[in-house]
This record gives structure tokens, sequence and C-alpha cells, in this order.
């Protein structure tokens, strides 16, 4: 996947990892990026706000991706590294809902002509496209939810009645690499043996939560897993995603990532959002059903209960009046 690894100042000075050598790194190139947020905007506060930035963007093949898709002044866009909007956007990354730059006030999302809408979309739009041909209208939107991007694509005949829906996670910049196996298919249909589906399950905050304590602990993969009802493989990619843990591939001689010092830390997090980062009790989800339930907005929720945007917005969407939860965690829908 294409990312941009480090940008560069007016003043001439590099950020980000521009010295670093990625697993599977292709040639750098450069584009330049206008960071000039308003004083309402996510990163207004940032030490690089008011100055356009020239970018290094190259493949890579770990899974280092943020959440923020930036459309650079060229008109691609291409997602940064969790190092570059870290550096981009401090604290409010954990304060604000950010999934594109420029926001959409400064950039809108372009339209879509009247299409069949399987469902509300829970986030935000990062982009939108459409295609049509021989009377099918196909869009792709990419929205990001709180494990990551997610991908849309709906299909609709000239009647405009639905004829194709999928949905999935997909993780930051890998829409590229995808778009390629779709054109193999075409290419060549069949080359492959397709094996048996299996559903993506996207992880709940309180659930990678539950697996960092129960590491710490001293509970192995496996019985991490058969308590949260995944593979052991999972819990190994998710220990390793954590920094908790090696990468849980067959190269066993690959040497460890350089250890990473946090641009900020749960102190910081809590001095915002007292609660963040802490376990749901079942008396919170009712609470919190309850209270939405009787009007209470996103920002009131986030002051009551001290957590941030995306925690709230995940729970909301996860429970019910009704909900009784248990420990473990119940797996994110």
């Amino acid at each position: 996947m294409a990312l941009i690894y480090a940008f560069q100042v007016e003043d001439g000075s590099w950020h980000g990892d521009s010295g670093r050598t990625y697993r599977g790194m292709g040639p750098a190139t450069y584009a330049t990026l206008t960071f000039r947020p308003g004083p309402d905007d996510p990163g207004a506060d940032s030490p690089f706000a008011g100055q356009t930035l020239r970018v290094a963007v190259a493949s890579i093949d770990e899974r280092v991706a943020g959440e923020v898709a930036y459309r650079l002044d060229d008109g691609t866009v291409h997602y940064g590294t969790d190092t570059v909007d870290e550096l981009l956007f401090g604290l409010d990354l954990h304060r604000l809902p950010i999934s594109s730059w420029p926001p959409a006030a400064h950039d809108p999302t372009p339209t879509v002509p009247a299409m069949p809408v399987a469902k509300t979309p829970a986030h935000p739009v990062v982009l939108s496209w459409q295609v049509s041909d021989a009377g099918r209208h196909y869009t792709l939107t990419l929205t990001t939810g709180v494990d990551g991007p997610i991908v849309e694509v709906l299909g609709a005949d000239n009647n405009g009645q639905l004829v194709a829906e999928f949905a999935g996670y997909l993780p930051g910049g890998d829409l590229s690499l995808v778009a390629r196996v779709f054109l193999a298919a075409v290419a060549n249909p069949g080359a492959v043996p397709v094996p048996s589906p299996r559903r993506s399950r996207s992880w709940s905050e309180q659930e990678s939560t539950y697996v960092a304590s129960r590491h710490r602990d001293g509970a192995d993969a496996e019985t991490i897993a058969v308590e949260l009802g995944r593979t052991a493989n999972s819990i190994r990619y998710k220990l390793h995603a954590l920094g908790l843990g090696p990468f849980p591939g067959t190269n066993t001689s690959r040497p460890p990532a350089p250890p990473r010092t946090p641009a900020y830390t749960m102190e910081d997090l809590r001095q915002v959002h007292p609660n963040s980062h802490k376990p749901w009790e079942p008396a919170d989800d009712e609470r919190l059903a309850r209270r939405a339930a009787e009007g209470a907005s996103v920002s009131e929720l986030m002051e009551e209960f001290g957590r941030n945007h995306g925690a709230i917005t995940s729970r909301l969407a996860r429970v019910q009046p009704s909900a009784t939860l248990s420990s473990p965690p119940a797996a994110a829908s």
C-alpha cells in the first residue's frame, strides 16, 4: 500500500520516519500537502499548521497505516502512517472525529446521483466514486469506522432498483491492492481456486483492552482465543498490533521492529477523557442506551462518560436498552 511516511516543513527539516526502511518498501515519490487548519479544525494547535508540506510517499508492506485519508494538492489521496497522523494532529486524534484531510467543510465530498441506500452510514464519508455502463450503476463509498476504513459497494439498474451490495472492513491504503484483485479476476476468471469464505470480525475497543489485560495476566494466545471465540493467530496479530508480541508470520528470522515512543501517554489521554480505554461495565451500557434514547448528543455523552468520540459512537452502535454484557466482552458485529 502506498503511504505518506514522512514530510518536510517549510524550514527544510523532515519529520516522521524519513530515515526508516520498512519491510517491502518501494521507491519514494514526492508531492505537496497544504496543511492550513482553521481555528475550529482538527490540527489547529499543530506545530505544523499553516504550512505547505512536502510529503514522501512509498509502497509499504507493514501494517503501519493510520486512519486519516489525505487529499494531496495534486488531487491524489493517500493514507499516512500512524506516526504521520500523530505528528500532524496530536491529541486531536482522540478528541475529535478525524477521517480525512482537508475537512469536509473545506473540500466537500462529491455527491452521487440518487441511488438506493441499503443503510445509513454510521461514520463520515471519506471518498465516493460512481461508474455506469450497460444499464448498471455502481457506487463505491469509503468510510471511516471505529476499527478502520470500511468499503461499501452498491449497484443499481436504470430503474433505481438495488442489484448488488457488499461491504466490509479494509485496512487503510489497501484499496488499490483489492482493485488489482478484481482486475486479475476479470482478466483471468477461475485462475485461482477460491477458498471457503470466512467473515472478518472487527475488533471492539473492549476486546482490545481485554486481550491486553489477559496477556499481561500471563494467558497465552490459545487461551484468549477460546475466551473470545477467535482464532489463536488472530490474537497473535492483535498482540503485535498492540505492541505486545512479535510479528506472527512464518519468517521467524525477521528482526523485531524498533521500539516506538508514543507521541502521547495514557495519562495524557485521561487528562482529556478520564475513562479513556477503560472497560465498559454493564451499568455503563444501560445508562448509555437510556441517555441516548432521551436524546443526549454525542458531545454530551462524551462529557458525561469521560470518553472520546470514537468510544461513544462505537458503543452506541452495539448497545441496546435490554443488552446484558458479560466478561469476556462480546465480539464486535
